[in-house]
């Protein structure tokens, strides 16, 4: 079948891009029907009438910086010195942005050599390419920006690490911890306040920054309805984030125009809460999901150290005070179970687990040991016992607690001394360190259990024992026949493993019967033990 040119014609005017045929000397032979309506007047020189004009001519090189390179690329291709010319180039209008690229090939009937034009719209290619581009850019700041982060954040960990590991005191920690944040861009203010809760505000501890602030208590109110989120954070025991301060009339009196974030995150170890650090940044948005973790883990660690150094303080301290206070309610586990059962209850230590779960040791007297065993069984906070003895109609359990006040007392570095429990209503005798930690404490137990009474409070001197003054006073106590029973087994190898003698060996070296031996180490122990946990 012959093509004629009314289906030539017709075949190109089907095409969105605009084609059209130059003879040798640039005049328009040809074009199809798309050709100057999509806004391509420079590049096409389509400004005057197209068919019969001249290419070369009615494209201005001075008007547009892509014309000159277009024609030269055409005569290229029409003198045979290049096979396909190709040029992209940009062709706006007020309406939108857009892109074509210029496509041009030869061809040849008889004698004569003529030009194909083709300008195809590259518009959608060259916007996704500029995005790519820019989401490429945009990668590479965000990855310089995080590389940034983590070198100034690892920095940062490192240096309050060091500071947490070496601290001796309570305020060293919080100085040093509030003085290395405000060294951290873009830190600018840090303090740390504990709740003074009779006046139901913050109160500031310690604060480091490079920016004038006054913090007063009465600034940091405690609760929700405060609006503070310093007071909340410490409340709610979690973390609360302002990225603009600016928004908050309140905060920005409080803070200045030089603080344009914050964030607010408690101090906790082991459910109990230290106080609150406050960091403020002089740009908003300044604390992502990225800092909230980093800071929130700081603020952990924090509280950690927090409680290892008053414990150790209560362990070393010679002047203490010593409290004793009842508390009668339902929750507390020594009030729950004379109550119920109608019997008393001794305390003879605690210990903990490697869970974190704390073992404390009661001698019941007054009940049985099924009705006990009963009671446990129905108490969800206890998760395991075990009935140790049974004499004298007293008997010896090992409660293990999830929740206890006696674990409460250790987080506030408490030394619980006696606990003894009748009718429901239990009584603890406990030493701390300093009477502005008793008062804390005792405000504590007050706001979270019903029914505390303080029923003495005095400071005194814990006497100071030297290493022979426990020997003399260990030896005091124990009978001729003891020492030397446990003398014996010691030198003799009785407490290695394996044993190097057994029991009928020694009782034969004191000429003495095996029961009577065993009898004189077993209370020898006994006494020892009560020496050492007596000086804990």
């Amino acid at each position: 079948m012959e093509v004629s040119e009314s289906i030539t014609r017709a075949a190109l005017d089907t095409l969105s891009s605009q084609v059209a045929i130059l003879d040798s000397e640039g005049h328009i032979l040809f074009t199809n029907s798309a050709w100057g309506v999509a806004g391509d007047e420079a590049a096409t020189g389509t400004g005057v009438d197209a068919e019969g004009a001249n290419y070369f001519e009615s494209a201005d090189p001075t008007a547009d910086e892509y014309a000159a390179d277009a024609i030269e690329g055409i005569k290229a291709v029409l003198t045979g010195d290049q096979d396909v010319f190709r040029l992209e180039y940009p062709c706006h209008t007020p309406e939108k942005q857009q892109w074509f690229m210029m496509r041009a090939t030869s061809f040849t009937l008889g004698d004569r050599t003529f030009a194909t034009v083709a300008h195809i719209d590259i518009t959608d290619r060259r916007l996704a390419e500029i995005e790519a581009n820019e989401n490429a850019e945009q990668a590479k700041r965000e990855r310089r920006n995080l590389e940034h982060l983590l070198d100034r954040i690892n920095g940062l960990i490192q240096d309050i690490t060091q500071l947490l590991v070496g601290a001796v005191s309570r305020e060293e920690i919080e100085e040093g911890v509030c003085e290395r944040l405000v060294e951290a861009d873009p830190y600018v203010c840090a303090w740390i306040g504990d709740a003074d809760f009779p006046e139901e505000h913050l109160d500031p501890r310690a604060i480091a920054s490079s920016i004038d602030v006054a913090l007063e208590s009465t600034d940091q109110q405690l609760g929700e309805a405060a609006g503070n989120p310093s007071g909340r954070a410490l409340v709610g025991e979690e973390l609360h984030v302002v990225q603009s301060v600016g928004d908050d009339e309140q905060l920005d009196r409080i803070y200045g125009h030089a603080v344009s974030s914050l964030l607010a995150v408690p101090l906790v170890a082991r459910d109990t809460v230290y106080g609150v650090l406050t960091v403020c940044a002089n740009e908003p948005d300044a604390f992502d999901e990225r800092e909230q973790v980093v800071l929130e883990a700081i603020g952990r660690m924090i509280g950690n150290a927090i409680n290892a150094v008053e414990s150790k303080r209560m362990l070393t301290t010679n002047r203490i005070v010593e409290m004793e206070f009842s508390v009668a309610d339902r929750s507390v586990f020594p009030c729950r179970l004379s109550a119920d059962l109608g019997c008393s209850l001794h305390y003879s230590g605690s210990v903990y687990r490697s869970d974190g779960q704390v073992q404390e040791f009661y001698t019941v007297s007054g009940a049985e040991a099924e009705a006990v065993s009963s009671f446990a069984d129905g108490v969800e906070t206890v998760t395991a016992y075990r009935r140790l003895a049974d004499h004298d109609d007293e008997l010896l359990y090992q409660f293990t607690l999830q929740h206890s006040l006696i674990d409460t007392l250790v987080d506030h570095g408490a030394v619980t001394q006696t606990v003894t429990s009748e009718n429901g209503q239990a009584r603890f005798t406990v030493e701390i360190p300093q009477e502005s930690d008793a008062k804390s404490l005792f405000e504590l137990l007050s706001d979270r259990y019903d029914r505390v009474d303080l029923v003495s409070y005095h400071e005194h001197e814990r006497p100071v024992q030297t290493r022979q003054e426990f020997r003399t006073d260990l030896e005091q106590r124990l009978t001729d026949r003891q020492l030397t029973a446990l003398r014996t087994a010691y030198y003799s190898g009785f407490f290695d493993w394996p044993r190097g003698v057994d029991g009928d060996e020694l009782a034969a070296m004191m000429d003495i019967a095996r029961s009577t031996f065993h009898q004189h180490l077993r209370v020898a122990e006994r006494k020892v033990l009560d020496a050492f946990f007596e000086h804990q």
